[in-house]
């Protein structure tokens, strides 16, 4: 049974910021008994601080105070070499959530021109972002709270929902996005069960960043001149004109947004060239209203506990067809829920999406990914094999078996890489996580992930099984593959879903009887599965990989919110937990005594490790075509001496028996 350690350690980057004030803010979480406890302070703080925000916008515009946070959160020329923006958005989204509690958008008298909200930004995000913590230490609360083996796992991905936005690089979430749904059997769908399409909601979302670009560049170039052109004047010989024409384009710019931030129907028709009543259609679908029917503080501790309507519904509306944005773009990393959801449960609609679209698509492109990550095409794709009935073992599906009528059923499995003496079992799986389980309800997530997960490992050790103990299986009751070649197994579990720690975790899962104690497979998402296909070099590279993440101590001693900050810290020879040198010597007995240097090297890597964020080079270079064309952006790469690597590259070139796994070994050096 795996074991868990406690975290002795942070690797990557990480703002020392976001602690705030642990000591304080963690100690009325130690004397919990109760999730109820738990919940109880998180309730007393929102209810504290969100008394505090109501008063210092009271007189306030709404979309003034949103746009302004907006501002103060994310950068107006996002730089495509950080990550991909979205870190910051619940502050804005706990803004807007006490801001949607007015019965409409300004019921204040107070002039707009004569209130001030930019003064009071900082302090509200202050409060934001430690209501932000207090939330995440309740979630962690209650994971140990809840004595279940997900219990801090669900909490650590309800967490990751809450925090975290638009973990996808553009360009590879729009591919999917557009092979999901801009084809006839999902088109179709969309229009009847969301009265748009695809292509309609792309062109909205274009026209949106396309008029808040240019408002922004306006403003700011019509100040700028001004200043450049006055740069040698007395202020205070300026006349009267100049003055005013700073100050109309200084105030909607920095101090009153509201004006430069509202979007409506006509102006995406004038943009995107759709109809005015599409345009309204699909700004509405994705828009809340103020409508005071609920406390601000009841409206922010539900959004803290994870029932958050701005993940789907990121635009506010006053009604009278003035849209504002508050976190993500529309649709962002949502279309897909949004659309599934809408879809009438158990109907031949939902049937007809899963087996023409769904299932084959996230086949299909997980096998175009792992050929190129693999250097070779699968060599089953889709493929019918014959497997044990309940009851019956293995072996008695070898070669000679003449049972098969009597002792196996014809199963089916989604692909089979065959590299060298390698086999590679793949198994897809497109379902997503229920919003109850993203909400954090432990018991609908472990139902989740043992429909997704489980039922992929379990497939995928279907067949692991029958290759490392027949040498082959039946392709069908008269037709035996000869798999005799075959001197290493392994296995991933390919998702649909962006799921988070819920792949990365995998003694998580082990512990929680998800997935085998024994060598489970590797779980990744098509995304991130498409970004090892754009950087990984060498087929022995991802080998090492899953050796690494499947096969060793990394399993139980790392935990990291994303598969990608475990990539990139492999690639930097920096996965790694030496072997117990005793229980080396203990399963070799006639290996040489343990020597103490190698107990050392060993108490000193075996340390719980949270691997943050290891991303920063990558995100650069998956976002190059955006940076100047005289940046010189570096491809990661594995961190070897270069001796290995030419090495590895002459056998992968050669392709003489045993290349593959000699590569990976070479490397583990």
């Amino acid at each position: 049974m795996s074991t868990f350690h406690p975290l002795g350690r942070v690797v990557g980057d990480f703002d020392p910021d976001l602690l705030g004030d642990p000591v304080n803010e963690l100690l009325p979480f130690r004397n919990c008994k109760t999730v109820s406890d738990a919940r109880a302070i998180l309730r007393e703080r929102v209810e504290e601080d969100v008394a505090a925000i109501v008063d210092m916008v009271a007189d306030a515009d709404a979309f003034d105070v949103i746009e302004l946070m907006r501002m103060r959160e994310f950068p107006i020329a996002a730089d495509p070499r950080l990550a991909p923006p979205g870190g910051a958005s619940l502050p804005v989204e706990i803004v807007a959530a006490v801001l949607l509690a007015r019965p409409s958008r300004k019921p204040d008298p107070t002039p707009r021109e004569d209130t001030r909200p930019h003064e009071v930004i900082s302090d509200l995000h202050e409060r934001c972002v430690r209501l932000a913590r207090i939330a995440s230490y309740r979630q962690l609360t209650e994971g140990q709270l809840s004595g279940e083996p997900l219990g801090r796992l669900a909490s650590e991905y309800q967490g990751a929902v809450l925090n975290i936005r638009n973990l996808q690089y553009d360009h590879i979430r729009d591919e999917h996005d557009r092979r999901l749904f801009d084809k006839s059997a999902s088109s179709e769908l969309m229009q009847t069960h969301l009265g748009y399409g695809y292509r309609d909601l792309s062109a909205v979302r274009s026209a949106m960043n396309e008029i808040s670009a240019e408002r922004m560049t306006r403003l700011r170039d019509e100040t700028g001149n001004l200043l450049m052109a006055h740069q040698h004047l007395d202020p205070k010989g300026l006349s009267r004109e100049v003055i005013e024409q700073f100050t109309s384009g200084i105030i909607p710019l920095l101090f009153l947004p509201a004006d430069r931030s509202v979007i409506t129907p006509a102006d995406v028709s004038g943009v995107s060239g759709l109809n005015i009543a599409t345009a309204k259609k699909i700004l509405n679908s994705f828009a809340q209203q103020f409508d005071g029917s609920e406390s601000p503080g009841n409206r922010v501790f539900d959004l803290l506990m994870g029932n958050n309507p701005f993940l789907t519904r990121p635009l506010m509306s006053d009604g009278h067809e003035n849209f504002a944005l508050t976190s993500s773009e529309i649709g962002i990393d949502v279309l897909r829920r949004i659309f599934e959801r809408a879809l009438p449960p158990n109907s031949s609609d939902v049937r007809r999406y899963d087996q023409k679209v769904r299932q084959p698509l996230s086949e299909e492109l997980a096998n175009k990914y792992l050929s190129i990550i693999l250097g070779t095409p699968a060599f089953r794709e889709g493929y019918h094999y014959l497997a044990p009935k309940a009851g019956v073992s293995t072996d008695e599906l070898g070669p000679d078996s003449v049972t098969l009528r009597q002792s196996a059923n014809e199963v089916e499995g989604d692909a089979l890489f065959v590299i060298d003496d390698v086999a590679v079992i793949v198994e897809v799986k497109g379902k997503s996580i229920a919003d109850q389980a993203r909400r954090g309800d432990v018991r609908r997530l472990k139902r989740d992930l043992k429909a997704t997960l489980g039922d992929g490992a379990r497939q995928a050790t279907r067949i692991r099984e029958l290759i490392e103990t027949n040498h082959g299986v039946w392709e069908n009751k008269t037709t035996w593959l000869d798999l005799s070649g075959i001197r290493e197994v392994r296995s991933i579990v390919v998702v649909l879903d962006d799921i988070g720690p819920l792949g990365t975790n995998l003694a998580d899962l082990q512990h929680a009887g998800l997935l085998p104690e024994d060598r489970p497979p590797l779980v990744l998402s098509l995304h991130d599965l498409a970004v090892i296909a754009e950087i990984g070099e060498r087929p022995s590279e991802f080998l090492l990989y899953l050796r690494r993440r499947t096969d060793s101590l990394v399993t139980t001693y790392y935990r990291a919110l994303d598969e990608l900050d475990l990539y990139m810290r492999f690639l930097a020879a920096d996965l790694y937990i030496a072997e117990d040198p005793d229980k080396v010597r203990s399963a070799h007995p006639t290996a040489p005594p343990a020597a103490k240097r190698e107990r050392s090297r060993h108490e000193q890597s075996a340390v719980g490790t949270m691997v943050s964020d290891n991303c920063v080079e990558l995100t650069a270079w998956m976002n190059r075509d955006k940076l100047p064309q005289d940046e010189d952006i570096v491809k990661p790469s594995m961190n070897a001496q270069s001796e290995i690597l030419k090495l590895v590259d002459q056998l992968s070139n050669a392709r003489k028996p045993g290349w593959f796994r000699c590569g990976a070994d070479l490397l583990a050096l």
